[in-house]
């Protein structure tokens, strides 16, 4: 198959038509920030801290969206990036009620981890503080609404992976949640298969095992692309 070449940081690279800027990065290992990002999912753009500048267009891009092209030329690492993901960042801390300190993910979540890579040490702006449910009706999990950053990294899993279709959104802006089977409670759904593959995609403390204390939440979101890619090879 006959390569691109595309500029990225200043590095002339070969890239395969089809990928996508956030591929081409990865594969030369170039660090991009994500969180609704997971290998094995379909992109969807919306936590918007993959954002790169392209020479010729004025806009932001998502690199986890848009297409390599030939003789592109793409920076990741700008003061404007930076401070962007930094905004966005503090947003996300800002819209939910996340306590890492008493949080089952405490140590062992990506929003934790992105807040320290973007040198957060305080948010510039108002906390919403939002009325948060927390179902623990199932039998095995919980969702806390109050650790969720829609990132739909549950729902997409659940729908392209397990092919269960239990986890759907509900509302806009300020009123968005995460439902389970059209917004009853996640232990009276008839889809929901228990598999857990929504906890291992969940890149914060909004799903969580019930047997497991404060910290103590470690996943495995890697398994996600490895069983779609698995299935891809049963396929061809």
């Amino acid at each position: 198959m006959d390569t691109l070449k595309m500029q990225i940081d200043g590095q002339w690279l070969d890239v395969t038509p089809g990928m996508t800027i956030l591929d081409a990065c990865r594969t030369h290992g170039i660090h991009i920030p994500t969180l609704c990002h997971l290998d094995g999912l379909s992109d969807v753009g919306a936590c918007r801290l993959c954002l790169v500048e392209i020479d010729g267009n004025h806009k932001l891009q998502p690199a986890c969206t848009t297409k390599v092209a030939d003789q592109l030329v793409v920076h990741t690492d700008t003061e404007k990036l930076r401070n962007y993901r930094r905004i966005t960042t503090e947003l996300f801390f800002a819209e939910r009620n996340h306590v890492c300190a008493v949080c089952i993910a405490n140590g062992h979540c990506e929003l934790q981890q992105l807040g320290y890579s973007v040198g957060m040490d305080h948010v510039r702006y108002p906390y919403l503080f939002p009325e948060c449910n927390v179902d623990a009706s199932h039998e095995k999990f919980v969702m806390d609404h109050n650790r969720c950053i829609m990132c739909t990294r549950c729902v997409r899993a659940c729908a392209e992976v397990e092919g269960a279709f239990n986890w759907d959104v509900m509302n806009r802006g300020f009123n968005v949640r995460i439902i389970s089977d059209f917004n009853t409670p996640w232990g009276e759904s008839t889809t929901c298969t228990s598999c857990g593959k929504c906890m291992h995609a969940c890149p914060t403390g909004a799903i969580w095992p019930k047997e497991y204390a404060q910290g103590q939440l470690k996943k495995n979101p890697g398994m996600i692309g490895e069983l779609m890619e698995k299935r891809n090879m049963k396929l061809t």
